[in-house]
């Protein structure tokens, strides 16, 4: 296992540069580094391509690896602690989410499938399948539990997001192809704020949706472009304790961070810091401590920071 302990060997506070801020917004704020770790391989703890996050009960972080076709946990200080999944059960595994009762669903981009493992990672059930009809998915992307219960997994083959309940059952869709309000263009993630809104990032239009539960849409912002609240692809999406949303913006290479109505807060690069740039950004997710994890995907590695208090 090769392991960067970034913060072991540079205890500073990784300055990410604030362009762009709201004047409302404290000009200075910044992220505290906290731990990097991973390189490019197939040991425990290296990573191949880096998709989604989830967190269980205890604290630890999941990661779904594409291209390793397996599931990594890690505990908060980044010390690997099992895998599950590998290239017998998945083709390449990408959403992934974490039940109240610890329950494990992981989507497959290329099978369609969904398979739901026990907080014990022991293979429960399997169900849908690759397709375009209700209950299939085709390109499976990042999931969301929402509050209802019910799985909400985006799908970039189907222009859509699908809903099923915990024991597999299809409930319905939303969305398809387009630019006109609660259509998309190969969404990337679906997640779910503390009311169960569902904000989906809608990679090829370049902006953000919203819907409730029902799939209802409710608003929409950003546009393609590099100024801020603007997208060029935007892939993982977090939500913080105050329903603040973080996005990823992979083709401008930071991290934006938006109120629960969509207005622009800050943005941020990784500049002048003890680590290089950001490289192809995806997955997102904010533990209840405030942490906020990153998987700079281009770079075969996950970044911690700490988050200030995000209250407006």
């Amino acid at each position: 296992m090769i392991n960067i302990r970034v913060a072991q060997f540079f205890p500073v506070l990784l300055t990410l540069i604030l362009v762009g801020c709201s004047p409302t917004h404290d000009a200075d704020k910044q992220l505290e580094f906290v731990l990097a770790w991973g390189s490019k391989g197939t040991d425990a703890g290296q990573f191949l391509y880096i998709e989604d996050f989830a967190i269980d009960e205890n604290g630890n972080l999941l990661v779904t690896d594409a291209l390793r076709a397996d599931v990594q946990v890690f505990d908060p200080q980044g010390n690997f602690l099992s895998s599950f999944g590998g290239s017998d059960l998945f083709e390449k595994p990408e959403g992934i989410a974490v039940a109240p009762d610890g329950s494990i669903f992981v989507g497959d981009y290329l099978s369609g499938k969904i398979h739901k493992f026990n907080r014990n990672q022991q293979l429960v059930k399997t169900f849908s399948g690759h397709g375009e009809g209700a209950g299939l998915t085709r390109e499976a992307e990042f999931m969301t539990i929402a509050t209802n219960g019910l799985i909400y997994i985006a799908e970039a083959g189907n222009h859509r997001v699908s809903a099923f309940d915990q024991q597999g059952n299809f409930r319905f869709h939303f969305g398809s192809q387009g630019r006109a309000p609660g259509e998309m263009n190969r969404p990337e993630a679906a997640k779910s704020d503390s009311a169960g809104n569902l904000y989906i990032s809608d990679f090829g239009n370049h902006r953000i949706q919203k819907f409730n539960t029902d799939g209802k849409f409710i608003s929409s912002f950003g546009s393609a472009g590099n100024g801020p609240g603007q997208f060029r692809q935007p892939t993982g999406v977090a939500l913080d304790k105050f329903d603040n949303l973080y996005v990823a913006d992979l083709g401008n290479n930071r991290i934006q961070a938006f109120d629960n109505s969509g207005k622009f807060l800050h943005q941020w690069k990784a500049k002048d810091s003890g680590i290089d740039s950001f490289s192809n950004l995806h997955g997102l997710i904010i533990d209840k401590k405030g942490n906020l994890y990153v998987g700079d995907t281009g770079n075969n590695r996950i970044l911690k920071f700490r988050l200030s208090d995000s209250g407006n």
